[in-house]
């Protein structure tokens, strides 16, 4: 990918993580049928969880009608029977009443004390990693997760969000397993594929996430997120014009946000598509607002720099009709710069003049202002006044760099090249570059005969 290709990828993966950042546990408390296996079974198995004695059976058997019905007076009759050497059982179920009662803190406690009980407990290690899932606490719920599967749970949801909670830790191989253990036991369960979609995305298994969302779509084409998801996918391998039809599809659905907007009009400018991208540019510039005026700018920005003219203009224009009375003074330079520039490459130097005299008039410091009136000067052959507008913008700086490169060009054009070694020698100094060096290269070259 080329740099700008890659600025893109990333803008986007930024724009679409927030997807697959939901913690999965959420939905997953809000599901009656998990919510009853989680709490209401209170059988036990054999070997691989704690024995109950005659006496705890018979205390169980007394206790079941009243878990079912009154359980907040099932928890008190609990707390007076359990002590340091009754079954763990007890204290498991007195856990999960207390999850059922929605005193989580609790909850956690008695799930550790069942499992000092009774270190091999499966279900203990099972639910206290799945009520740690659901609190957030992922580091430990990892922890927990794994012994449990460890010591022989087969659960679904316990893959999932043991998957999950390696991906809040950026450990994607691991993650990766977890998911798809998850998908093979609930392939009915969208969270995981979402979360396993994530860890290729991650991997740069580009394609098989493609795949995956061509799965998920053809069961949820509306599921705009879905849409933009695999549209970084596309982004990852190369195709970024499949990703700009996702795109589209979201945007026709009224669904695209200004960053999904602006993002589909830098991927039209990388195809060398203005006229698309001036359309999804101003699409975005109405979803705008004021603190989104850089993003707009740098539109028109982007036009002005590859020669679309045409383009920059209409951009310009969309931006005082947007933001009016919005903008501010230093807005109002940049604007005016732009539209300066756009003048002097469509040949209007009248216009671009009067325009960068009003801009240094008001703003002294305006480095792209002096550079830009620097350079008209010296193509109208009057190169002591360039010479002037370039030494005051090399003494800002942040556009030295800019103001010795393009004094040195004018330089080079009045063959000149004794005087622009030194200056592209600075400017490579303040950043290095290829293009700059071959250049400053071949200057040298010039100056030596």
């Amino acid at each position: 990918m080329n740099s700008h290709f890659v600025r893109l990828f990333c803008a986007f993966f930024c724009l679409a993580a927030p997807l697959a950042a939901k913690n999965p546990a959420d939905a997953l408390w809000k599901d009656p049928a998990f919510i009853k296996s989680f709490t209401g079974s209170y059988g036990f198995l054999a070997g691989a969880e704690p024995s109950v004695s005659t006496e705890e059976v018979e205390a169980l058997r007394n206790l079941i009608d009243v878990i079912n019905v009154r359980p907040k007076i099932a928890i008190e009759q609990l707390e007076q029977q359990i002590t340091a050497d009754t079954s763990a059982a007890f204290d498991f179920i007195l856990a999960n009443l207390y999850f059922q009662e929605g005193q989580l803190i609790k909850a956690e406690k008695h799930y550790k004390i069942a499992i000092e009980k009774y270190p091999d407990f499966r279900r203990a290690y099972k639910n206290l990693g799945l009520l740690q899932a659901q609190d957030g606490n992922f580091e430990d719920a990892v922890i927990t997760i794994s012994t449990a599967l460890e010591k022989g749970v087969v659960d679904g949801r316990a893959y999932g969000l043991l998957g999950y909670g390696y991906l809040t830790q950026e450990l994607y191989y691991p993650a990766e397993a977890a998911y798809r253990q998850a998908i093979l036991i609930q392939p009915k369960v969208d969270d995981w594929k979402i979360g396993l979609a994530r860890c290729l995305l991650q991997t740069e298994q580009y394609a098989d996430a493609i795949a995956l969302f061509d799965t998920l779509l053809k069961k949820t084409p509306d599921n705009a997120d879905y849409w933009l998801l695999q549209s970084n996918a596309y982004l990852g391998n190369n195709r970024s014009l499949a990703a700009a039809q996702n795109i589209e599809i979201v945007r026709r659905m009224g669904k695209a946000e200004l960053g999904t907007l602006t993002l589909l009009g830098d991927i039209y400018m990388n195809n060398e598509l203005p006229d698309l991208a001036l359309d999804a540019y101003i699409a975005a510039s109405y979803k705008a607002t004021k603190k989104d005026f850089a993003a707009i700018l740098r539109a028109a920005s982007l036009f002005n720099r590859s020669g679309n003219n045409e383009q920059a203009t209409a951009m310009i224009s969309r931006i005082r009709e947007s933001f009016g009375e919005q903008i501010n003074d230093d807005q109002e330079l940049e604007l005016l710069t732009l539209e300066a520039k756009t003048a002097r490459t469509t040949g209007d130097d009248t216009k671009a003049i009067t325009l960068l005299n009003e801009i240094v008039k008001r703003d002294s410091l305006n480095g792209e202002a002096l550079i830009e009136l620097g350079k008209y000067y010296a193509e109208q052959g009057d190169m002591a006044r360039a010479r002037t507008r370039f030494q005051e913008a090399e003494k800002i700086e942040m556009f030295e760099r800019a103001a010795l490169i393009a004094h040195a060009q004018a330089l080079v054009r009045e063959a000149d090249y004794v005087k622009a070694v030194p200056m592209l020698r600075r400017a490579l100094q303040i950043k290095p570059e290829p293009h700059i060096q071959e250049y400053a290269r071949r200057v040298e070259r010039a100056a030596s005969q």
